[in-house]
């Protein structure tokens, strides 16, 4: 009899504990229910901050690459022909110096005459010969486009120089410019298994020299590779390596860039400003506790450093405006695969925020 009661009881006891928890599952009370409902009036409060003072440097770090400089063009400004090659090909030459002559020569109208008796005397004067050197457009090696007795129009490109020099390399966004509208004449180079950093002088933002080639040998038709619709959005960074540094084509390179520094200045995020050149908006809070105070407020802006951003004019230390600017879709920044100390905010293992 026992043999049966229990395995019975087990039975019972098991149809209660489900029947318990689908009703909790599926059917929860309606005074739970109205526990977890939000009462009206709640409000997320809007994260600020205080403008506080502090000092900030805007270093800019470019990946790039060595090239070795587009060999420089030299063109016919006579519309004539080859008459000497003064160099043979390979040959150094010096900047200025000529490198070849070009000749030109004109048939003239024949003349006209009367002689003393009255007669007629037409005369067939010698053609006019015009001659004109073509100066080498900088030092390096030459290489003639043209031979001897070639007819060269205007405008041909008769010989370039290949001024054997190099140049570190490399691109940055477009909105990244803003951090270097100013840029210093020069910029410290790391170059990846090569010499210690170096200066590297006549730094240039925003120029674009689509000749310049990554092979040691500029004649063999490296060039740039064609573009793609993303470089639209990129300008290139490019400044001339020191004559006294060994280098070669296509080693990794990062160009170091110090565009500016200041030292107790007022400091606010990035994400607080709208605009971040010259002039911006913040939204300044008239009472510190409470977010719905913020006013729409314009300030002039200096340096930027990608994170923070200095004010010059229009806010003072202390001042408490809003982190984010509102309505704008910001995501926050932090170490990846972590969560703020109060649990506001987590990242992902790329470091940005998890919105879902």
């Amino acid at each position: 009899m026992k043999r049966y009661i229990v395995p019975t009881l087990k039975a019972l006891i098991a149809v209660v504990i489900a029947v318990a928890l689908t009703k909790i599952a599926f059917f929860p009370s309606k005074d739970a229910s109205s526990e977890q409902t939000l009462q009206p009036g709640f409000t997320v409060a809007a994260p600020t901050v205080t403008v506080a003072k502090g000092d900030i440097s805007n270093a800019v770090s470019v990946e790039g690459q060595i090239v070795e400089d587009a060999p420089v063009e030299a063109k016919s400004t006579l519309a004539g022909s080859v008459a000497r090659l003064i160099y043979e090909d390979g040959a150094t030459v010096s900047a200025g110096e000529p490198i070849m002559t070009l000749k030109k020569v004109e048939t003239q109208e024949p003349t006209t005459s009367t002689d003393e008796e009255g007669n007629q005397r037409t005369t067939q004067p010698e053609p006019k010969t015009t001659w004109v050197d073509v100066y080498a457009p900088a030092s390096g090696t030459v290489k003639y486009k043209v031979i001897r007795d070639q007819e060269t129009p205007v405008g041909t490109v008769v010989a370039t120089v290949a001024p054997g020099t190099y140049s570190a390399k490399g691109t940055v966004t477009a909105s990244q410019q803003y951090r270097l509208t100013s840029p210093p004449s020069e910029a410290s180079v790391s170059v990846d298994s090569g010499p210690a950093p170096f200066s590297c002088t006549d730094l240039k933002v925003g120029t674009r020299n689509t000749d310049t080639t990554t092979s040691a040998n500029p004649a063999a038709g490296g060039g740039e590779p064609a573009a793609t619709p993303e470089d639209g959005n990129k300008v290139e960074v490019r400044c001339s390596v020191p004559s006294d540094q060994q280098v070669f084509p296509g080693l990794k390179a990062t160009i170091n860039i110090d565009a500016g520094s200041a030292t107790d200045a007022l400091l606010v995020p990035v994400s607080a400003v709208e605009g971040n050149y010259s002039t911006g908006v913040v939204w300044l809070l008239s009472d510190p506790a409470d977010p719905a105070s913020a006013t729409k407020t314009e300030v002039s802006l200096g340096i930027n450093d990608g994170s923070s951003i200095q004010v010059t004019e229009g806010l003072s230390e202390g001042d408490t405006i809003l982190q984010f600017v509102p309505g704008k879709d910001v995501k926050r920044k932090g170490e990846p695969n972590s969560c703020e100390p109060d649990g506001s905010v987590c990242y992902d293992e790329k470091g940005e925020e998890i919105t879902s």
